[in-house]
């Protein structure tokens, strides 16, 4: 993917894909959450999936950036271009400066997630931890157009964090 190569119309679609995307797995972790059947207690649940989300896109020189902010007021969506910026660049100035995805100059580097908060330890003690609970990148833009990618991703993150079989969910 190169920004250089989109047209507007092309922009705009990716901005709706991104936005149902995250809307689907919204709805299904929090269907999921409020789901009394499944019992999942409260305190397993991390924060980091409780609550709503400022969503931010970030087109970079070379993939797209999306980042998830706590926001009390509700579900948000923002979509920003950043042309002369790589992914890599992005990501490193959202994980206090440190270089945490590395590939070489034009390389599909695919799709990779943190589906928590990014924690910097120091002698076992947390000395920061990433404002944002989620960060995904991809150079490739049509990794937001399944929508049953969405909801997985939703089951997976309460399987992991709630301790839950997946064959509940």
């Amino acid at each position: 993917m190169r920004f250089e190569e989109l047209s507007g119309r092309d922009l705009e679609a990716l901005r709706q894909e991104i936005t149902e995307y995250y809307q689907t797995y919204f709805a299904e972790l929090r269907s999921r959450l409020a789901d009394h059947e499944l019992a999942i207690p409260s305190g397993a649940v991390p924060g980091h999936l409780k609550g709503f989300r400022r969503v931010v896109t970030v087109l970079g020189s070379d993939g797209v950036m999306i980042t998830h902010w706590p926001n009390p007021w509700g579900d948000e969506f923002e979509f920003h271009l950043s042309p002369e910026k790589p992914v890599a660049k992005l990501v490193a100035e959202e994980c206090a400066g440190e270089r945490v995805l590395d590939y070489p100059p034009g390389a599909d580097f695919g799709v990779r997630e943190m589906t928590e908060p990014l924690r910097l330890v120091m002698d076992g003690r947390e000395v920061w931890r990433a404002p944002w609970t989620r960060l995904e990148v991809s150079s490739r833009l049509d990794a937001w157009r399944d929508l049953e990618r969405a909801r997985r991703a939703a089951r997976e993150d309460l399987v992991r964090y709630a301790g839950l079989s997946g064959e509940g969910l």
